[in-house]
């Protein structure tokens, strides 16, 4: 293989030097110094046996064989441009599909806006978007990207750091009402809470105040794995729940539900854009990738995930 390989130069440099007539010119065309150029030919004239140039100190001219080979030399060149040019041309075209896995809520809240001001730029971009709780393999499934939260990314894949999802207890001023005033992790947990199964721990609530973390295990009648519905049974009352910012920073705002235990934070998870680890990833991946990061710097949403 190696002796094919090599081959080509040789070839390259005897093609250019007999369609130019001058070992100096063709040394100018490939960029190389002549005397490499002549030591390419007369290697290549050594393996294949034969003269291919005749030389004398004004000009060079081909033999018989020289012409023979010559013309293989040229279809050989012109199907490798030929093969470039298709290449460099199918990467330039930014056309195909994407397909991403990212969590459920998060998804549903912030991606087809994102993704809709993607196909304004790039209308030939085909995007397969999975919703869900489920931790799907990338490479065994053929996904392209992920949004995950996970405090240690696989080592398999390529992870970029976008921020951290912080989230914060929250109660309807009608339950703190009838329950009084709920300032610190015991008082919440001896209060109905609404429990998100999506936790594999999902009673054990980490509150963190001045790097102190300090776990309480709470309790209640409603245990769901919808972010929406948390916050719907919040809403009228059903408890305390746990929930992302970004789902209820309208609602908090409004006075709809209150944030409890003052001072306390909920530990953040880490969010991460993840892919598999590739040499050549396709043009519309890198667009999508490129694209979805810097969405994430707009500043509205750089508040929500620092």
């Amino acid at each position: 293989m190696k002796t094919i390989l090599g081959r080509f130069d040789q070839a390259l440099a005897f093609a250019t030097v007999a369609e130019l007539g001058s070992f100096t010119r063709a040394a100018e065309r490939l960029g190389l110094s002549k005397a490499h150029v002549s030591e390419q030919v007369s290697a290549l004239e050594a393996a294949l046996g034969v003269q291919l140039l005749h030389r004398t100190t004004r000009r060079l001219a081909l033999t018989e064989t020289g012409r023979i080979y010559l013309d293989y030399c040229r279809q050989l060149r012109d199907t490798l441009q030929d093969a470039e040019r298709a290449v460099s041309a199918a990467s330039s075209e930014v056309g195909g599909r994407v397909r991403m896995t990212a969590p459920t809520s998060f998804g549903d809240i912030f991606l087809p806006d994102m993704i809709i001001a993607f196909r304004r730029v790039y209308p030939a971009v085909e995007v397969d978007l999975d919703l869900s709780i489920v931790k799907h393999d990338l490479v065994a499934e053929g996904y392209d990207l992920a949004l995950r939260n996970t405090r240690v990314p696989e080592e398999h894949l390529v992870a970029r750091p976008l921020g951290v999802i912080r989230e914060v207890a929250v109660a309807s001023p009608a339950f703190l009402a009838a329950h009084g005033p709920l300032d610190t992790p015991e008082r919440i947990a001896a209060v109905p809470c609404v429990i998100n199964s999506n936790f594999r721990d999902d009673q054990r609530w980490p509150f963190v105040r001045g790097g102190r973390t300090r776990a309480v295990r709470v309790d209640g009648p409603l245990r769901v794995n919808f972010y929406s519905a948390i916050r719907r049974a919040a809403l009228v009352g059903a408890g305390v729940a746990r929930l992302p910012l970004y789902m209820v920073r309208d609602d908090l705002a409004a006075g709809a539900l209150l944030r409890v235990c003052a001072g306390w934070e909920l530990e953040a998870l880490p969010l991460y854009l993840l892919q598999p680890q590739r040499r050549h990833q396709p043009l519309r991946t890198r667009v999508f990738r490129d694209f979805l990061l810097r969405w994430f710097e707009a500043p509205e949403r750089r508040e929500l995930f620092t």
